[in-house]
Order: structure tokens, then sequence, then C-alpha cells
């Protein structure tokens, strides 16, 4: 792109890094481990990372690296880790350089967040880089040390408040780790203890399983008193005993199936005890830097959605972590996961989503089910396989607002997942009633329910957060007009006037937070996605199948869909309409457009590589990513909030509408389609028979 070529300030020349330039990588290591103190150490491997996507800015005088950036571009916002210059350079305003850098190129993004503990006294810095405070909370190290979020606004109108990131990996760890943690004299801690890490903080938990504390329990000495106080500091995990007595032992037949010597090492059971206990309390991460235990168990840990990784390879994938732990998949249709009322008298089970430490009383909770009981309001459920209630909600309609006021989750690994899912299920609800406005009334919702409310683009409003739900597909003035409408029967200011040149970012903003509006004369483009039956039936449950669908996919709002990294070059953010190619029976003709998506990133790279960071969000096997890399590479598309169309549009309808608008229309491969065809087509697909 034109806004990154190397910008030239005197003899200093600013420049994204090279992925291949390993000298001038490690320059930029060496002068972050020199400013260790205030940055905190990364593991090399995370430079190497950020180059690669694109997110490593240099700062050169006469060839030698004096600066870098280090920063990830996210759909909401520009995460800033690392901003350091070299002593000699410093007070010659190389730092507010590289910020602008960053800005002027990345215009698009509503604006840059960065953490900074207080106590280094940098805040009169970081105003005067444009950025101001929005916030704080509690740092790692040491007793009332706190940390800052800095914020530099690029200028779009906001439809809500930019918050910080609220979701957290909850990630177990084995004794090594813990032993690391409490003693950084021992080989390669350092890699163990860039997890500590305040910028980490916000977006990582580290856990203790009951095996770690048994394992302590058997320590003697300055150790153990060393890893008590360590491991005091982090929040223990349980799960359900039963089903991990039956995890423990498909774990162990899978180690025997690579291993039949398995157990023979002293730490081959205590560590084959935490994973299990890792998957039963619902996590997707353990954290260890046993290669042994990664290369036996890697994939029996994979089926249950949890990642075995070393330290550094979760500081350099957090990132692609967070987004997995918010979007982790709950399935729900044609799956194990089921979705249906809850009967009267059963309100014990809606009691045991009470959260513990949450401010309610059980009694609370009684009466307020009793209340809607009286109001005979509906109340629906979302029950796990085991048949256990792992959610419930109540809803009531008025003219222009679907009112929740019961909103629970149960506590665990899934929480957030399903309540952002919930979320979406009440938007598809209040779209299909007509009404424009969702409440959330429940006054005690838990703190899993609060933060999803918050990245879902919920409002404060009186009576509780509010989004607004526009069934509005048209030009930015009439969404503009339509969101005026809801916003006053939903007692909440006017949103900003919207502008037809906001940057494609700043337009799926709008969208998401407005789902489903379409604002068709805006920046964001619509491409047309080919994609197999059987690839559509397990990503999009279309066509449907007469088998249940994978337990990891459903409903997920977020997926991954492979394809060879060749034709148009597709860029995030869009949106997508998927077309359904000929299944191969020549008698049938099921080619179709059938759904809807926001693409939220595209990335390419080894085949190897992407299906092991995807593969919980895709369908495609290790051996079908392969077939379809060229040269190796193979691209990846993630993309969330499927809407499948009422009225799926046949391949005759789609090329007379086509003809109709005289638009070129390309179906063997992804084509970019014109803003008039997007809304023909979709439009005709909204149309119910």
């Amino acid at each position: 792109m034109a806004g990154e070529r190397a910008e030239v300030i005197g003899r200093i020349d600013l420049a994204l890094a090279d992925p291949n330039d390993a000298t001038s990588i490690a320059a930029a290591v060496a002068l972050g481990n020199q400013a260790k103190r205030t940055l905190g150490l990364l593991p090399s491997g995370a430079y190497a990372d950020a180059a690669a996507r694109r997110g490593l800015l240099l700062a050169r005088d006469a060839g030698t690296v004096i600066g870098y950036a280090l920063f990830a571009i996210t759909s909401s916002r520009i995460r800033l880790t690392h901003l350091c210059v070299a002593d000699a350079y410093r007070r010659r305003g190389l730092a507010r350089q590289m910020v602008e850098w960053i800005s002027s190129v990345h215009r698009d993004r509503p604006g840059i967040l960065a953490w900074c503990r207080h106590d280094y006294g940098l805040g009169r810095m970081w105003s005067n880089l444009g950025f101001e405070r929005r916030g704080e909370r509690p740092a790692r190290a040491g007793e009332g040390l706190k940390l800052v979020a800095w914020w530099r606004d690029h200028g779009h109108p906001a439809l809500f408040a930019r918050s910080p990131d609220s979701v957290l990996v909850r990630a177990a760890i084995d004794l090594n780790i813990l032993r690391d943690l409490a003693d950084w004299t021992r080989t390669d801690s350092a890699e163990t203890r860039a997890l500590t890490s305040d910028q980490l903080s916000d977006r990582l938990e580290l856990v203790r399983t009951p095996s770690l504390d048994r394992e302590i329990d058997g320590i003697e000495g300055e150790l153990r008193e060393n890893c008590v106080r360590e491991a005091a500091r982090l929040p223990a995990c349980r799960g359900d005993r039963n089903r991990i007595a039956d995890i423990r032992l498909e774990l162990l037949t899978a180690a025997q199936a690579n291993d039949p010597s398995f157990p023979r090492e002293p730490q081959d059971s205590p560590d084959l005890e935490h994973l299990a206990e890792a998957i039963g309390a619902d996590l997707n991460v353990f954290i260890t830097r046993d290669v042994r235990l990664a290369r036996l168990l890697a994939g029996a840990a994979e089926r249950h959605g949890v990642q075995i990784l070393r330290p550094a390879e979760v500081v350099i994938r957090l990132d692609e972590l967070v987004h997995a732990e918010a979007y982790r998949p709950a399935a729900l249709l044609e799956t194990a996961f089921t979705r249906r009322r809850i009967p009267a008298g059963h309100e014990n089970e809606v009691l045991g989503l009470l959260e513990q430490g949450g401010g309610e009383r059980r009694t609370q909770l009684q009466k307020r089910l009793r209340d809607l009981a009286t109001r005979n309001l509906a109340r629906e459920g979302i029950y796990a396989p085991d048949g256990q209630l792992v959610a419930a909600w109540a809803m009531s309609r008025s003219e222009h607002v679907l009112d929740v006021p019961l909103l629970r989750v149960a506590a665990g690994g899934l929480a957030d997942t399903l309540a952002r899912q919930i979320l979406f299920i009440l938007r598809q609800q209040a779209r299909a009633d007509g009404l424009t406005v969702i409440r959330v009334s429940d006054p005690l919702p838990p703190r899993t329910v609060v933060l999803a409310l918050l990245n879902d683009a919920f409002l404060p409003a009186p009576g509780g957060p509010v989004a607004l739900v526009l069934d509005v597909c048209g030009p930015a003035a009439e969404v503009e007009h339509a969101a005026v409408i809801a916003a006053r029967a939903a007692g909440i200011p006017e949103p900003v006037s919207l502008s037809r040149s906001r940057p494609a970012a700043a337009a799926a903003e709008v969208e998401r937070a407005w789902w489903p509006a379409k604002v068709l004369d805006g920046t964001l483009p619509t491409y047309l996605v080919p994609i197999r039956p059987a690839f559509s039936r397990d990503l999009l449950g279309v066509p449907r199948g007469l088998f249940l669908r994978e337990n990891g996919l459903g409903l997920s709002r977020e997926h991954v869909y492979y394809r060879a990294p060749t034709g148009l070059r597709l860029a995030a953010p869009a949106r997508i309409l998927w077309y359904i190619t000929s299944g191969g029976q020549p008698d049938i003709d099921d080619r179709r457009v059938i759904a809807c998506s926001y693409l939220d990133d595209v990335i390419e790279g080894a085949s190897e590589e992407l299906h092991s960071r995807f593969r919980h969000l895709g369908v495609w096997s290790l051996d079908q990513v392969q077939r379809s890399a060229r040269g190796g590479a193979v691209q990846a598309l993630r993309f969330t909030n499927t809407e499948l169309l009422p009225t799926p549009i046949s391949l005759r309808r789609v090329r007379q509408i086509a003809t109709t608008l005289r638009q070129p229309l390309v179906l063997r491969a992804p084509s970019l389609l014109s803003p008039d065809l997007f809304a023909a087509l979709y439009r005709e697909g909204r149309q119910r028979a």
C-alpha cells in the first residue's frame, strides 16, 4: 500500500520490518530487552510473528535500527504492545513519528490502545503523543500498582464507547511452569516470565488445577514455599469429577496408542491428570514446556478444544487465542446441544446458574423467577449434551422493544461464548418480531454477560443496556433515519450522523452494532464466495444432512474456510455472500446463494500452520488443506455472524438479477459484487416464500 512506503525524516526512515530480515528483527529484540524494565520481556518469536503480520515498524538511522513499534490490528482497534526508542535517540520526536505513521497507515481503524503502568510516570508522554486516559486496572507486579489504558482516537464518530479488551484466555499450567514463576533463576524461565507481562494481563489469566495443588504438596523446603506463594495468586479451576475420569481414560488410551510404554516417566501420570482437569474445567489452553506430552496428547486434547502450548507460543498467538475464546464454539443447531423452553416447575435448574460471588442471593433470584412466572413470560434455555441447563433467558415484547428480564449463563469455560451466542439469538428474535430495540433489564447479570453486552455494542440506558436492531438494507441516510427512530424508542441519545465515506472498518462497526443493518453506499465491500456442499453443511448448516453436526461448530459465531491463495485478493473487513456449488449429481442442480457473513480476517500462510491454528473453527482435514495449497501456502477466511437467508436464491435467479442490473457475474471463484447487485441478492434472499 502507498501508506507503507518508507518515510524519510532527516536521516531516519520508518518502514515495516521485512519478515525475512532476521538481522533487523534481532536488532529490535535487543532494543526491547534493553528496555525490559518498562516493556517487559517478549519472546523473540513474538517479534518475528509481528513482522509476518505487518505489525513491526522499524526506525533506522543509516541502516541501524534505533527504535521500533510492535502492534497488532484487530477489527475494533490497533493494539500497541511496545513503543521503544534507543537511549541516544530519545527526546527527538521519534516516538511521535512512529505513532503518527501507524495512525496514518491504519486511519480506517477507530484508534490505538496501549496499556502502561502508572508508576512508570509516562502519563505526560502518552498525552503528548495524542492519547487520553480510558480507565485502569490492577497490575500483576506488586500490591497497589495500576495499569492505565491509553487511547488515541482516529476521529471516527463512535456508535458506542471504546472499551479496553475484556475477554480473558484462561490457561492451566503444569508444575514446571509454576516453578519457573516461583524461581526466575531457572534455565529457560525467561520464556515463562513473559506470561506475567502487564501487557498480557487483560487478556491472559493463568489458573491452577487440583492436580497442581497436589503436586505442590509433595515438594519440600524453600521451593515448596515459593510455589505455594506463587500458586496462591492463581485462581483455581474445577470440573465434574465423573467427566474428568472419562477424559483421563480417553487421554491415556490416546497416549498409549502413540507410545505403548506410557506412562513411563515419573511426571507422565501427573501431567495426564493436569490435562484431564483442564479439559474438564472447559479451558482451551494448557501451558507446558514438555515436548513429549505435546507430541503424545496434542491430537486428543484438540478434540476437546484444548491446545497444548509452550509459553512462547501462548504469547505469540494470544490475540488469536482471545478471539477463539470470545467465539468459542458451543454448538446448538443440529448438534448434541439443544435450545428449548424451560418448563414450569424447573426453577431449581435456573437457580443452579446463580453466580457465586456476584452479589446476588439465592432468595433474590427465586423471587425474580416467581415474578417472571406470574407474568407468564416464556423462558428459554440451552442444554448441554448431558442434559444440564447451561444458559437461560426470558423475554417479553412491547411496541418496539424486546425486553430480557433474565439472562444467565453457567460459570465455566463456555460462559463467554454462550453469552455472546445468546445475544446474537436475541438479535435474530427481535428482527423476526419486527422490534428495533433489545433491552436487558436483568438487574444482576453475571460478569460474563456484562462483558458480552459491551462487546456487542449495547449502550447504557434507563432500565438496562440496550442495542438497536435495524432491519434496513439501504443508503446511509435511510439507515441513519431508522437508527434515530429506534434510539428515541429506546430512550438513548440519537446516534451520530453516518457518512458515506466511512472507512471499511468503521462501516463494518456500524453494521455489527446495528445488525442486521446493511449500509449500501459505504465503503464495505461484498464478495461472492463459492463453497462445496459438504463444507457448507458443516460450516453453515446448509444443506441439512442425516447426521448431527460436529459439536465444535454448530452455531458458533466464528468459523474458518480455507481456499487456495489465487485469483482475486480478498481483504477484510467485508461481507460474504455464500454460493453453494454443484453437489456433483448431474440430475440435481442445488447451486444457490444461501447465507451472508462478515469477513473478519484473511490470513495466508503454510497449510500446516494455519490448519493447526484454526482447526477448531474449520471442517477441513490437514490433507484437504494441503491439497488446496499453492506452493505450500493456503488462505484462511475467518468469518462471523452468519445469517442464513430465509429464501435461498437459485443459480437461475442469481443470473437473472445480474443480467437485469447489467452486472458481471463470476461463480467459479470469489468475486467482488457491486453494491447494487449485493443489495438485490440480499433483499431477494430475505423475502420469505
